[in-house]
């Protein structure tokens, strides 16, 4: 970081400060979660006191900007991820693309399972019959933040399995496939800590609060195409609506 400090200005020193950190931040030199430099390495490379650096650092993190964890330094605070829920029926991907947000799909599990007594029954299809099973980590930042099992009736969408859910949308192609469209859905958000396989899985400790997504999809013509439980890690994540209040009656 080359020296930016005018000490003949009079914007207070730690003030400039603020807006040199900022910038790196904004200009992405400093990314989400990247550990910047010490304060004394800070201090050194613009020239001024390590307290006007602390003023600073401290003034970023009440904004909200960065974060100190004892004992390890002070990151760029990863920006908190909302799921409307006043937008319709939306998908995570469409959602995070919504905001800008670049994600990375990994697929762990992809297979034809035959249908048990629950799935038969959230499906709506008889027991025994073959769906397709897929379990997937959504990262962003190199940050594992959700993990997604999808439960999909592969009969109503033909082919399915070919597809490369790493890089498509699951919405759009069940409706390229299916020849309809994504309808609507049955939803419930639980709190939920996080169980063995769902904190290795996104590298949070056994037990920690999470946030726990319960869906059946259907389609417009009120078949149920997919049953699913996504698991947020909800340091990352909140859900939020705008709601309108009602009209008040007459007394």
């Amino acid at each position: 970081m080359s020296p930016m400090i005018n000490k003949d200005c009079a914007t207070p020193i730690y003030k400039q400060v603020v807006n040199i950190l900022t910038e790196n931040i904004s200009s992405g030199k400093w990314r989400e979660s990247d550990r910047i430099p010490s304060e004394l390495e800070l201090a050194s490379s613009l020239g001024v006191s390590r307290g006007s650096i602390k003023k600073a650092v401290s003034e970023l993190v009440d904004a909200g900007v960065l974060e100190q964890i004892q004992g390890k330094g002070t990151y760029v605070k990863p920006h908190d991820i909302s799921f409307p829920l006043n937008e319709g029926l939306i998908s995570f991907s469409e959602s995070l693309r919504e905001q800008g947000i670049s994600f990375v799909t990994t697929i762990l599990v992809s297979e034809t399972l035959k249908a048990d007594e629950e799935l038969a029954s959230k499906l709506e299809i008889p027991i025994g019959s073959p769906y397709m099973h897929m379990e997937r980590i959504r990262s962003v930042s190199g940050e594992p933040i959700m993990y997604i099992e999808n439960n999909i009736n592969c009969a109503l969408v033909p082919n399915i399995g070919s597809e490369d859910f790493e890089k498509v949308s699951l919405f759009e192609t069940i409706e390229r496939l299916s020849g309809h469209k994504v309808a609507y859905s049955d939803t419930s958000f639980f709190a939920i800590g996080a169980d063995e396989k769902r904190a290795k899985s996104l590298k949070v400790s056994l037990g920690q609060p999470m946030l726990q997504q319960i869906q059946t999809v259907f389609l417009d013509n009120d078949k149920p195409i997919e049953y699913a439980r996504v698991w947020l890690r909800s340091n990352r994540f909140y859900v939020g609506t705008i709601s309108q209040r009602r009209s008040a009656g007459r007394l």
